[in-house]
């Protein structure tokens, strides 16, 4: 009976440190840096706590050509359980995608006109079990990653490699590379996959 009693007690533990580790490599990035922070997501929660991330250079200022498709990237950590993805141009228009396992998303919107900041993050669920706030019924999203899109600008290499494998999958290190090398928090496997989408 003690033994069934405690392993509960480790998988949460093995939950908590995940999150703290999500939350430690979120905190070594550049979430202070102007003009947000390309790493998203929060510390406590499924949903809120899973790692969400924009491929974008060290300076988080993502270039974009005048007159041509834009490239986004997220890149989305593991999880037991996934949500929606909220993608949101500023000045354009608010998209919800369907929820996707770990991987690479490729997006690809149309044109812009002028400068604009990005985000994404995760439409959680609301909390299912029973609670007396009388608001709990209202979805929220996790803390959103953050970019900025500056036009006549180069974008980086790797959004046109990504193009290029739509449906197969990149090495896990190049993607870690825009993030100065450092282990991504969690388990992950040696290829993420690369998924496609045109909005």
């Amino acid at each position: 009976m003690p033994l069934v009693r405690r392993r509960p007690m480790l998988v949460c533990a093995g939950v908590g440190l995940v999150l703290a580790a999500t939350a430690s490599w979120s905190q070594s990035q550049s979430n202070s840096q102007f003009p947000g922070r390309r790493i998203g997501g929060g510390t406590r929660g499924e949903c809120t706590s899973r790692l969400i991330a924009h491929l974008a250079p060290a300076n988080n200022i993502q270039g974009v050509l005048p007159g041509q498709p834009v490239r986004l990237a997220v890149l989305q950590g593991p999880s037991v359980q996934t949500y929606p993805l909220l993608v949101s141009v500023q000045g354009v228009r608010t998209y919800q995608l369907e929820p996707q396992p770990l991987g690479v998303r490729l997006l690809t919107l149309p044109p812009l006109t002028h400068n604009s900041r990005w985000e994404s993050s995760y439409l959680c669920a609301p909390n299912n079990s029973a609670s007396a706030d009388p608001l709990s019924f209202v979805t929220t999203a996790s803390p959103p990653a953050q970019s900025l899109l500056q036009l006549g600008v180069a974008p980086i290499p790797l959004l046109q490699q990504l193009a290029a494998k739509c449906g197969g999958s990149v090495p896990t290190a190049e993607v870690r590379n825009l993030f100065g090398g450092d282990p991504l928090p969690g388990e992950w496997p040696d290829q993420l996959p690369v998924s496609c989408q045109q909005l």
